[in-house]
């Protein structure tokens, strides 16, 4: 009998010990199937990466617009450019020969940042024999009030042109298109253009001489921005910039310009107003306008030194940056706006205050930038 039960107890160990090497038998072919796949898929999406100033980045983006389907590309305004402008100031450009045209993005509301923007650098339409035109670029508005505020506005200042389409953060990309459409249709004697959103500053002593060393050396094809670098869309659907899988699939944007502002040469103007028609709509306008494009065009975006800073860093110290940035906090509580508000047409006041005296006492020469 203890015979027999040792025969059993070395069975059943030998049956166990045989079930345990088969699990782990089927454990790694589990795990090797699962690397083979995952390793596959790689493979399959694997895209080539390239040095962009210094760093590499993946292409993965390029097929954003690459072998886009035709469906992609019926937009009657962004890929067929059926643009109506409702307001348009162009005559000031034609009595123009060479000059420098400033595109002011702003909304149909702000009256009053735009007259900030007049009563400071954009009081200067001339600055060491160069022509500089002010266009403040708008949408549409369905308040019939508002728009016959706007309209008696651009009767006075004449400096506002108005596209056919909602004037909306998510209708950025339009206007960025229209601005193209609005140059090369109105306004093709302009030798730059930069454009600038509504909470910027220009330093026009410090500007127009480094555009101009530009123009006498004939440089062409400049794009120059504060650029954006590796960064990808938001996933999360609460958050303002949320991009869904469906409308953007990859994990980063191409670089890019910072939206507030950039510097371009009319040649690249004309050039991207005609890429317009091949990419495919994206709303983030940044993105869009000043990356997707001159991607496809393969221009090369440069930041020089001492391009933007923001407003409130730079009261204490000689205004060396071709732009200051006064970003405006947005606030619940309607008092606290107001009060951020007067704030910030405080501070613009105050920077182009220190940009006059800069220039007086030509400090600009001291500047370690250039």
């Amino acid at each position: 009998m203890n015979a027999i039960k040792c025969i059993r107890v070395k069975l059943r160990n030998r049956i166990a010990l045989v079930i345990t090497f088969a699990i782990i038998l089927l454990m790694f072919g589990s795990k090797r199937n699962k690397i083979g796949k995952i390793q596959g898929q790689i493979t399959k999406n694997c895209v080539p990466l390239i040095r962009y100033r210094g760093q590499l980045i993946s292409t993965e983006f390029e097929g954003f617009y690459m072998n886009v389907s035709s469906d992609k590309l019926m937009d009657p305004l962004i890929h067929k450019h059926q643009f109506q402008t409702l307001l348009n100031t162009g005559t000031k450009c034609k009595e123009r020969h060479k000059f420098i045209l400033v595109l002011i993005f702003s909304s149909t509301h702000k009256f009053h940042e735009r007259q900030i923007m007049r009563n400071t650098f954009g009081s200067i339409s001339n600055f060491a024999k160069i022509d500089i035109v002010y266009e403040f670029v708008l949408g549409q508005t369905s308040d019939n009030i508002l728009q016959a505020k706007i309209e008696k506005e651009s009767a006075r200042y004449k400096d506002i042109i108005q596209g056919n389409f909602i004037d909306s953060y998510r209708n950025l990309t339009y206007k960025r298109v229209f601005s193209l459409f609005w140059v090369n249709t109105f306004c093709k004697d302009a030798i730059y253009v930069i454009k600038i959103d509504d909470d910027i500053t220009i330093n026009i002593p410090l500007l127009i001489p480094y555009i101009s060393d530009k123009v006498n050396k004939n440089i062409t094809n400049v794009l120059e921005c504060l650029i954006i670098l590796g960064v990808g869309p938001y996933r999360e659907p609460r958050n303002k910039w949320y991009m869904s899988i469906s409308d953007y699939p990859f994990r980063t944007f191409p670089p890019y310009c910072a939206g507030h502002s950039s510097i371009m040469s009319i040649d690249v103007v004309r050039r991207m107003y005609i890429a317009t028609s091949i990419v495919p709509f994206l709303w983030l306008e940044d993105v869009y306008g000043s990356g997707f494009l001159p991607w496809v065009l393969n221009i090369e975006i440069v930041q020089p030194n001492c391009y933007v800073k923001n407003v409130h860093q730079s009261f204490n110290e000689k205004p060396c940056h071709l732009f200051y940035n006064n970003d405006i906090q947005n606030y619940d509580n309607g008092s606290l706006l107001n009060e951020q508000l007067l704030k910030n047409e405080k501070d613009s006041y105050k920077i182009w205050k220190n940009i006059e005296i800069g220039d007086k006492y030509k400090q600009y020469h001291t500047c370690m930038c250039w």
